[in-house]
């Protein structure tokens, strides 16, 4: 298989973070501008006509552009289209509905993790706070339908089906999180929960792009691919970041996965190989000093790197998987994306 093209990603000097992020210059100004209208009206859609009682979607809605999911819908939308034309949207209307039906269900996710005590930092503490298991389920299940609602009036009825897919992996996800509960998952299941939730949703956007633009079936299967491998590179990328960062809040997250029994892919792969990374996660709940040590256990094993070497493997394969698609700068643009995943030059392991 022909390698994909070698190029460096342009990256944002941010001290302050170094969790990943698309880049808002990779769209245009008409997809910006539809970004824009996504992230105004959500917090109608997430909400209206036959919310439950006391469901409050402003309280969960993640703050501000850019949304990584609706970005993926219309970066994917304008690489599928067959021809040279400039990058613009197949059919604005839709395609801003399914932008949005795909942060929807980035939501629906959040309020089920909510509700069942899972991962995430100082929004889903806050999260757990405000709103009861049942309120949880009731409105996750709201904001399901909302989506549905969404793709059932855009020009692209296979996703609705694909929608049904994404909450099938999804609910299969959640169900193996219920079982793991108490447990340090292994590595494979740590990758198959990554897979199950952020590789789902990913691939969901892509995927959805990819039908707006009417592209063909290997099209929107290579936007799957990509979108799922993607989505488990970002997974990885983000604990690894959090690992090392020493900004406040995301030691916050770091010590909140502790506290609720929510590792990694490096920490699960840890655990495996050393029987003292599992008692110095669950001390991070605790004291946050304790990380030195936690960090010093995962190089001793090679946890780290090994964890990093998976992550250059996903950005690989969903590179890769572009190649299916027709040659444009918007196809540069979902390259770029997966590029940025990647740890900059000289960076430290992990």
């Amino acid at each position: 298989m022909t390698s994909p093209p070698r190029r460096d990603a342009p990256r944002r000097e941010d001290p302050a973070s170094h969790r990943p992020r698309i880049d808002l210059d990779l769209l245009s100004t008409e997809l910006l501008q539809l970004l824009q209208q996504v992230d105004a009206g959500l917090s109608d859609l997430a909400g209206g006509e036959g919310a439950p009682p006391g469901f409050d979607p402003r309280r969960f809605l993640a703050p501000g552009v850019p949304r990584v999911r609706p970005m993926l819908v219309l970066l994917s939308a304008a690489a599928a289209r067959p021809d040279s034309s400039p990058v613009s949207a197949p059919d604005p209307t839709a395609t801003e509905q399914t932008a949005a039906a795909a942060e929807l269900l980035q939501v629906a996710v959040f309020l089920h993790d909510a509700a069942l005590g899972r991962q995430g930092g100082r929004r889903r503490r806050v999260a757990r706070r405000l709103i009861s298991r049942t309120l949880g389920l009731l409105s996750a299940n709201h904001v399901t339908l909302r989506a549905l609602e969404l793709l059932r009036t855009a020009s692209a009825p296979e996703t609705v089906g694909d929608l049904l897919e994404a909450l099938r992996e999804v609910g299969e996800g959640h169900a193996l999180t219920q079982r793991l509960k108490g447990s340090m998952p292994t590595p494979a299941e740590a990758l198959q929960l990554a897979e199950q939730r952020n590789g789902t949703v990913f691939a969901f956007a892509c995927r959805a792009g990819g039908r707006l633009a009417g592209a063909n079936r290997r099209t929107t299967s290579a936007l799957a691919r990509y979108g799922r491998n993607t989505g488990l590179a970002w997974f990885i990328a983000d604990e690894l970041a959090l690992l090392r960062s020493d900004h406040p809040e995301e030691l916050d997250v770091l010590i909140d996965r502790a506290a609720t029994g929510s590792p990694g892919f490096a920490v699960a792969l840890g655990a495996e190989r050393d029987p003292r990374v599992r008692p110095a996660w669950r001390a991070l709940a605790g004291n946050s000093g304790d990380r030195a040590e936690l960090l010093d256990l995962l190089d001793g094993c090679g946890a780290r790197v090994d964890a990093r070497q998976r992550l250059m493997q996903a950005v690989w394969t969903a590179r890769t998987a572009l190649q299916d698609l027709p040659e444009s700068p918007r196809r540069d643009a979902l390259d770029t994306v997966a590029l940025q995943l990647l740890p900059a030059r000289g960076e430290p392991p992990g």
